[in-house]
């Protein structure tokens, strides 16, 4: 049980730093499509029509025609990167980011469900004897586990399919079965981990209810602020 336990340790860790890298990518990726709309393009326009006007100045006059050569060729250099980079933002950013997102927040249901602050019914904990309600949890345990293996299953075949057909985006001419990846390893990932704490339910994390938690939290500062206030009055 230890292994098993060190094991889904290593891969929490794991889909943690996955998570944090692709929204770290998406930051900067969000980054330099807006510093180059902003920063970049206007930058190089600047230079552009600066060199257009500077034939016409009295510095170029003063200077002479090796500077006019000069400063025509830095303006002819600025427009041909302006022309490769493109005008406006970079072209594949959105794509990109899309993607990055996709895959940070499929890491992020991996980690939620390792954590047990997944969404859940809690009907039947408030309806059935206490007394059978760990048989219960365990039932649940493999009865998830099956539909996210299930779901692994389909992933894969859409993924082959998604080879066979070599499927690719035009924007970002990356093959969409390197980006679809993502969804058989996180179902398959859920999958056994659920098996496994279905198998081992001492390795089962405490179910979450946030809702139910921030009322609880309520209510103790509630009555820990009516205590004070009591204490105030005596």
């Amino acid at each position: 049980m230890k292994f098993v336990d060190r094991i889904l340790n290593y891969l929490s860790f794991g889909e943690k730093w996955a998570g944090g890298i692709c929204f770290l990518l998406l930051t900067l990726v969000m980054i330099a499509d807006v510093s180059k709309r902003e920063a970049v393009d206007k930058f190089l326009s600047v230079v552009i029509d600066a060199s257009d006007a500077y034939p016409k100045t009295g510095t170029a006059d003063v200077l002479g025609a090796w500077s006019v050569y000069l400063v025509g060729w830095v303006g002819a250099e600025a427009t041909a990167l302006l022309d490769w980079l493109g005008r406006g933002g970079i072209v594949w950013a959105q794509k990109l980011s899309l993607y990055f997102m996709l895959w940070g927040g499929l890491f992020g249901s991996a980690l939620a469900s390792a954590k047990g602050s997944h969404l859940r019914p809690e009907i039947a904990d408030k309806v059935l004897p206490k007394k059978i309600l760990p048989y219960i949890k365990v039932i649940e345990q493999f009865v998830v586990s099956s539909f996210f293996l299930f779901l692994a299953f389909l992933s894969f075949i859409y993924v082959k399919e998604s080879i066979t057909l070599d499927e690719v985006n035009p924007v970002t001419e990356i093959s969409l079965w390197k980006v679809q990846l993502i969804f058989p390893y996180v179902f398959t990932s859920m999958g056994l981990r659920h098996f496994c704490y279905g198998i081992f339910p001492s390795l089962r994390p405490a179910d979450m209810d946030e809702a139910t938690e921030a009322l609880e939290e309520l209510k103790g500062d509630i009555n820990v602020t009516d205590t004070e206030q009591g204490q105030a009055k005596k």
